[in-house]
């Protein structure tokens, strides 16, 4: 019988107001993810800029780290605070996913380098091939699409990482740590209508170039969304 999970979402930003009426809140973008693939998950949510933490680590399952505008190397108090319940939940072999920004800061929190990368922006929909395979995942794809949006990536893997899969722009895009950490730049929990109307609030930051590329992305190619986010699960139940 599978375990039914319980999810804590560490959230480090929220959607821009005047995108939420279109494509809701990053509470909405993991519920509907999470209810297309397994609606008996529980997912809760945790403002981490406002300070809120689990009271103790198992009261989940386990916990993803969302995407942020903020870089890692911010001075906010919070991205301390958040870097140091990274270091805690690694000690106590708390399962953890790491998106984007939490991706990027888990590799900073446990003796890695992240950073702006010297290519710039990454956005639209990446490509990327396997270098190796997850422990958890049965049947893996040789290759995956995933949305990103980020100037900032992982440079440097901390010293226990293994990484899983890159590309010439993002060579490090999947890693993973022990049993208990998976992490990623890519976004499984956007759609691409919502990353194409980032990009373009975004056009004259991005380049006509890069705008056009971008979204030419993300209107014609298909993503592994769903595909990865069983992964997750996967991962989770792996764990318990």
């Amino acid at each position: 019988m599978e375990i039914k999970l319980k999810i804590g979402i560490l959230l480090t930003d929220h959607v821009l107001e005047d995108l939420q009426e279109k494509h809701g809140d990053q509470t909405d973008f993991y519920t509907r993810l999470f209810d297309s693939m397994e609606p008996s998950i529980t997912l809760r949510f945790y403002d981490v800029v406002k300070g809120e933490y689990p009271k103790h680590n198992n009261e989940c399952n386990g916990y993803i780290i969302t995407g942020s505008r903020l870089s890692v190397y911010d001075e906010d108090q919070w991205i301390k605070d958040l870097e140091k319940y990274i270091c805690e939940l690694h000690k106590n072999k708390k399962s953890l996913i790491g998106i984007c920004f939490g991706h990027q800061l888990i590799a900073k929190a446990l003796g890695g380098l992240s950073g702006e990368a010297e290519i710039g922006w990454s956005v639209g929909v990446q490509k990327y091939s396997f270098k190796r395979t997850f422990p958890w995942v049965k049947n893996q794809k040789t290759s995956i699409a995933l949305i990103h949006s980020h100037k900032d990536q992982v440079k440097v893997l901390p010293p226990s990482a293994h990484l899983v899969a890159g590309n010439e722009k993002v060579p490090i895009s999947m890693y993973f740590i022990g049993n208990h950490i998976m992490s990623m730049q890519g976004h499984p929990e956007f759609t691409s209508e919502y990353a194409f109307d980032v990009a373009t609030k975004r056009h004259e930051i991005l380049g006509r170039e890069l705008f056009l590329s971008a979204t030419r992305s993300l209107k014609n190619d298909k993503t592994d969304n769903l595909e990865v986010a069983k992964w997750w699960v996967d991962f989770l139940r792996y764990n318990q």
